[in-house]
């Protein structure tokens, strides 16, 4: 096994493996880097959303009832 890896062939399959495990190797770590960048804007986009959501609330529960029905109104359709 030595001998053949000694061998002109066997340096050839050699760094050509080697290659090929350093492009694999450098190609999982920019797929996993995407991974996590993409579950770092879901997360940031989900805590907007969320502030967002508190901030309407917070606007609405402050309004006085009959506004908020005559607001609630223009979302309705009146078909009769």
């Amino acid at each position: 096994m030595l001998t053949w890896l000694t061998s002109s062939i066997g340096k050839l399959v050699a760094k050509w493996t080697a290659f090929v495990a350093i492009a694999v190797a450098v190609y999982w770590k920019i797929y996993t880097d995407g991974q996590a960048a993409e579950r770092a804007k879901q997360v940031a986009e989900k805590m907007d959303a969320a502030r967002e959501r508190e901030k309407i609330n917070d606007a609405v529960s402050k309004m006085p009832a009959d506004r908020v029905r005559d607001e609630l109104r223009q979302w309705v359709r009146n078909d009769g």
